[in-house]
């Protein structure tokens, strides 16, 4: 069972080091050097675990850890402090936090904390939920809400929305669509692809003739683009 981790952390020795440590037990792990690309990152990697470092250039790891929280519930997050920052602990848990460790640390402590947080965590690969402002997919159910209201869609709708969903703002081709979700010995034609994107955008779009949320890219493939 793939577990994986994202480091958010500007020091390119700690997350070397960090790296190390988790990939030796088994992780798999990605990084982001700062808030930004972290906030582009957990939507596609979809992590089950961030360990995220408080002092970051631009957004810091309490917005980080807020944003995460509130648009990708399932993921654990594990705060990093320097030992000689005045950190504000109460302030990381209520934004939704599962724990801090104070740097430095070693590799014991790091393993044992980051084992502990997945033992806590009720979600399996692939369950985090997928949130983009009024729309939320639920993987674990295979429940999609737009505003709130369920949309039923068909299991091919659901798998195709699910992979646009877990990589946003990316062009991505008829023939990628096509090999995810209905698998590469699939002899069907790429318009399959759109016409279920046009059943996508029935149910989902406001203006089904014109898309905002599944943007056609000519000569190119489909877009996701979040409201």
């Amino acid at each position: 069972m793939e577990k994986k981790i994202l480091i958010v952390e500007d020091e390119e020795g700690t997350r070397n080091y960090v790296r190390f440590v988790l990939e030796q037990n088994g992780f798999t792990v990605y990084e982001a050097a700062c808030g930004e690309k972290a906030l582009e990152l957990v939507p596609c990697v979809q992590p089950h675990l961030v360990l995220l470092d408080i002092k970051l250039p631009g957004v810091d790891g309490y917005e980080v850890c807020r944003r995460i929280r509130n648009n990708h519930p399932g993921a654990g997050i594990i705060m990093l402090t320097a030992c000689d920052e005045g950190i504000n602990k109460v302030k990381g848990l209520e934004l939704g936090a599962d724990d801090y460790i104070v740097k430095p640390f070693d590799s014991l402590e790091l393993a044992a904390r980051v084992k502990a947080v997945f033992r806590r965590l009720s979600h399996t690969p692939g369950d985090i939920p997928v949130s983009y402002s009024d729309l939320k997919i639920i993987p674990s159910t295979r429940q999609v809400y737009r505003k709130g209201v369920p949309v039923a869609l068909t299991p091919k709708e659901y798998d195709l929305l699910l992979f646009l969903a877990r990589n946003p703002n990316r062009i991505i081709s008829r023939e990628e669509l096509l090999n995810h979700v209905w698998g590469d010995n699939y002899s069907g034609e790429l318009k399959t692809v759109d016409i279920y994107i046009s059943r996508l955008r029935a149910k989902l779009e406001n203006r089904p003739d014109k898309p905002r949320l599944i943007k056609t890219i000519r000569g190119a493939g489909y877009l996701f683009k979040p409201d």
